[in-house]
């Protein structure tokens, strides 16, 4: 029984030697993957094209809502005045316009879902691209996500300001790389 016990001991104080040998050789590294999306150039595109996106839907559903109004006021002023088959009718085409604002806020919902689902994987694909090139050049055995439960880490472990960089420069070149061929594409349509 003796024997078990010190063996026991023997083997705990092995592991935690062992296992502060390796921690001191692992090379640890946090980003902030919610900052980069927000203040990249490509994540601030994206919005850019987000809320553009919104005011062209919320102007063709605010049109709508105007043309159901005005449906209603008329419908309210006229109630007395005509039979109960013209009322029926303009019950009937108010009922309508508003089952259609439900359906284009659903539709616009829905939209405004799927995009910003694509502009945040296209953005989080160039990210990943760009933790990659950081992590083979500083030769990072682990990264983790800030927001994943990091309570501290020392600053020098940050690397999003570098990553941020780089999605920043690459996002640049890409756009000057695309712009040449669309200019020589709209020029030769004219």
């Amino acid at each position: 029984m003796r024997k078990t016990g010190i063996l026991g001991i023997a083997f705990l104080l092995m592991a935690f030697t062992s296992g502060a040998a390796l921690a001191q050789g692992l090379r640890v590294a946090v980003i902030d993957i919610n900052k980069i999306l927000n203040e990249s150039e490509p994540g601030m595109a994206a919005k850019k094209k987000m809320e553009t996106r919104y005011e062209e839907l919320k102007k063709k559903l605010d049109a709508r809502q105007e043309e159901a109004r005005g449906l209603k006021e008329e419908l309210d002023k006229q109630k007395v005045m005509i039979g109960k088959e013209k009322l029926k009718e303009k019950e009937d085409a108010l009922q309508a316009k508003v089952n259609e604002i439900r359906q284009l806020t659903q539709e616009g919902e829905q939209e405004m879902q799927t995009r910003q689902g694509e502009f945040t994987r296209e953005i989080l694909k160039r990210i990943e691209n760009q933790v990659d090139v950081v992590v083979k050049a500083e030769k990072f055995d682990l990264v983790l996500e800030r927001s994943a439960g990091v309570v501290y880490f020392n600053e020098s472990m940050d690397i999003t300001k570098r990553v941020l960089d780089l999605v920043n420069k690459n996002g640049k070149e890409a756009g000057a790389k695309k712009e040449p061929g669309a200019k020589k594409e709209g020029g030769g349509g004219k």
